[in-house]
């Protein structure tokens, strides 16, 4: 879990998406070192989803700008959302996984460990992905029944009719409070699931920065995402690993992980 950076053109305060002409390919070396190189952010066109599914609607996220980072915000009911977790095998592009899963939106999981074997429970459509780890703690965000719900790793318990599930470290957000003490942990882009509405709602946050060592420390964050009605909310893997893809406006969209990640979790939204 290291820092990086985004790539996007600010134009009167807002976020501007730039398509280059078609008769340039720009090629990014990505490696998991300290200060792995800039990912620029390329609408591209829709493509259809894989093995016949039918692409999931759009969703628009809110963008607020911090002091040297950007927050996306992608708000959804729980009850229209389909959840699936790809092992991307060791990959940095989402754009794929999007049009694989035929997702609205596709985040970067959990952790992975120095053999790159996930860190972790991981649930994807009932079925179980990665074992629950009980070094690892923090806590464990599950959807079931249509409704979203986070517990403590200590007695953790799967609930019936689990359909997704991921745990991770820490747990940000409590019963509508911030769960971190200090606020002088290292600063870093991040990734977090929030729950809202008593489960009947989720919010992916992804905090993207202005290069290595930016971005909120974790404390930072989880005062924002109790100030923004989080009442549950879980930490995913962040610094290289940071980064989402979505479709709006007819187009799909990408902030790459400035590394390669182990699991991508993608978000269908109606159909």
């Amino acid at each position: 879990m290291v820092e990086p950076r985004r790539g996007a053109l600010r134009m009167n305060g807002r976020t501007t998406l730039v398509r280059w002409p078609a008769i340039f390919a720009i090629v990014f070396a990505c490696s998991p070192g300290p200060d792995p190189p800039e990912h620029a952010v390329l609408p591209a066109p829709v493509a259809p989803a894989g093995e016949g599914r039918a692409s999931g609607t759009s969703i628009r996220p809110d963008v607020v700008a911090g002091e040297d980072h950007d927050v996306h915000a992608f708000a959804f009911a729980v009850g229209s959302a389909r959840f699936e977790v790809i092992d991307t095998d060791m990959s940095a592009a989402l754009l794929p996984v999007l049009e694989r899963t035929g997702g609205s939106l596709v985040v970067n999981g959990g952790f992975f460990d120095r053999e790159r074997k996930p860190e972790g429970l991981v649930i994807s459509g009932g079925e179980e992905l990665a074992p629950f780890s009980a070094a690892l703690g923090g806590g464990v965000l599950v959807v079931a029944h249509g409704r979203g719900s986070l517990h403590d790793a200590v007695g953790f318990t799967l609930p019936p009719g689990t359909e997704f599930a991921v745990q991770a470290r820490p747990r940000l957000v409590v019963d509508g409070a911030r769960n971190v003490r200090g606020d002088d942990g290292p600063r870093a882009e991040r990734t977090a699931l929030c729950i809202r509405d008593g489960g009947q709602g989720m919010t992916v946050f992804v905090v993207r920065g202005e290069g290595a060592g930016r971005g909120p420390t974790l404390g930072q964050l989880a005062a924002l995402l109790v100030a923004r009605g989080c009442e549950q909310a879980l930490n995913l893997d962040g610094g290289p690993s940071t980064g989402v893809a979505w479709r709006a406006d007819g187009r799909t969209h990408e902030l790459a992980p400035r590394g390669p990640i182990r699991h991508a979790i993608s978000v269908r939204l109606g159909g």
